[in-house]
């Protein structure tokens, strides 16, 4: 008797040590309904990916926050660059500047050059290696710099590129030509499409030279990055720890010929800020763009007498250059954690967990473009279960599967992130680019003084152009990154 009644407390105290060591385990730092940290994070979503960002903050702070003493406020702080500016000020305690946040949405270029100032968490101090496990592995390599298994971006949603297709004026040129969306496929097709489309439309009209452009491409330096990748050049390659740049002339003339040589020809172009833009004025057709911008694309031109219609959309993967393997960009902005104290940082990794279940990233994949960045969540299956219930366009539908199957079965790509990688990033995006426009520019001043269109274009698509272009492009990027 006296042995048993010896034995009931060690076992209850055994069994409260146990209790209270679970407790603490799941919640190490006091937190709780009654004793909450607020974090703080900084993001450069808008329209439906904002609200639906806010929608599931405002999820977890009722359940799972509220629960684990944890509420999340969340701050617009405008385009991804005007972001990143604020936080730089922040961390340099400039005049009028804000408090810096917990988290911030950031590209693994920002993130490198922050953790170099020691400012960043490392993730792997709160979460086990079979957690991180649980992610696409593409997407948690890329925050990590140094070769150690230390992450320091946390992947919350990712997005890769696709062709969308204003399909009503698409199909009004393929029922006119013969032409078949086949052509879709490479970026040769789009090219020589391009040139049929202006000569099509040219031909409406009594006025000579004056057929309309067909494509035009947002995120220009993917094209170069990822289209290089693809033809067998990495341009910035880390080599025994120090960045080699692979500028390809071959490759560099690939590309060149596929976007600089119909632009000048009118066979390409830009006008607004986004192709979406141009799209919906009735200047293009096709564009290439982010998954995460199919929100954007019109349903209805509006052209410039005021005229306007309605289309349908259709989207395509990604088209890559012939008898080549596919390739398709990685991209989407991560999440960067500040260093602060133990229990802000456990605070704001338990939210991203929280943030990229399945069943919630899912939910904001659908509502934002974006891809889910779980290897589960990726199940096509499973997307499709969500999106039977989802009341959501065709065209949003369809463009969340295309991405989903071109992250399955294209080689996604992004830069290793280095000193001075978004001033390269910059040249890239810009130096074609802008050639293109210029000399397009030049070409429409030439026909205005009466030269026929062909006799101006043959003034710019030459082979010194190209050398000039390359030349100086090359020497831009050697003096980023030390050459």
């Amino acid at each position: 008797m006296g042995r048993r009644r010896f034995l009931f407390p060690v076992i209850s105290a055994a069994a409260v040590i146990l209790i209270m060591s679970g407790c603490q385990k799941k919640n190490p730092y006091g937190l709780s309904e009654k004793a909450p940290v607020t974090i703080t994070i900084w993001h450069y979503y808008s329209g439906v990916q904002e609200e639906e960002f806010e929608r599931l903050i405002r999820s977890f702070n009722e359940t799972d926050g509220r629960e684990k003493g944890i509420v999340v406020e969340a701050s617009n702080k405008g385009s991804i660059g005007e972001l990143n500016q604020k936080v730089y000020e922040s961390i340099e305690k400039k005049i009028g500047s804000e408090p810096l946040p917990d988290v911030f949405a950031a590209y693994a270029d920002q993130v490198y050059e922050i953790d170099r100032e020691g400012l960043a968490v490392d993730l792997s101090k709160y979460m086990e290696k079979e957690e991180l496990s649980q992610y696409v592995e593409a997407y948690i390599e890329e925050g990590r710099f140094d070769g150690s298994e230390g992450v320091k971006v946390f992947p919350i949603a990712k997005s890769t590129e696709v062709l969308s297709v204003n399909e009503t004026d698409w199909l009004k040129f393929a029922e006119a030509t013969g032409c078949s969306d086949s052509v879709f496929s490479t970026w040769e097709g789009i090219t020589k499409t391009a040139k049929e489309y202006y000569e099509w439309t040219d031909s409406l009209t009594d006025a000579p030279d004056d057929g309309k452009a067909f494509y035009g491409r947002d995120a220009f330096a993917n094209y170069m990055i990822v289209g290089s990748a693809q033809l067998g050049h990495e341009i910035f390659r880390w080599e025994n720890g120090a960045v080699v740049l692979d500028f390809d002339k071959t490759a560099m003339r690939k590309l060149w010929d596929n976007y600089y040589v119909p632009y000048v020809n009118g066979y390409f172009s830009s006008y607004g800020k986004f192709r979406s833009d141009d799209v919906k004025t009735g200047r293009l057709v096709p564009f290439a763009g982010s998954t995460s911008g199919i929100s954007y694309f019109p349903n209805t031109v509006t052209l410039e007498d005021g005229t306007s219609y309605e289309i349908k959309s259709r989207v395509y993967p990604l088209p890559n250059f012939a008898d080549t393997p596919p390739y398709a960009v990685q991209q989407g902005a991560g999440m960067m954690i500040l260093k602060s104290e133990e229990k802000r940082e456990y605070a704001s990794v338990e939210f991203l967990k929280w943030f990229t279940e399945d069943e919630h990233n899912i939910e904001f994949s659908i509502a934002s473009g974006y891809l889910p960045v779980k290897k589960t969540a990726g199940s096509r299956d499973k997307i499709e279960t969500v999106l039977a219930k989802a009341d959501k366009e065709p065209a949003v539908i369809e463009n969340l599967l295309i991405g989903l199957d071109t992250a399955n079965k294209y080689q996604l790509y992004t830069s290793k992130p280095f000193s001075g990688g978004d001033k390269a990033r910059a040249v890239l995006n810009n130096t074609m680019a802008d050639c293109a426009a210029e000399a397009a520019a030049a070409v429409e001043e030439l026909r205005n003084e009466g030269i026929p269109r062909e006799d101006a274009v043959a003034q710019f698509v030459t082979d010194e152009a190209f050398e000039t272009w390359y030349q100086d492009t090359k020497l831009q990027l050697e003096a980023i990154i030390g050459e």
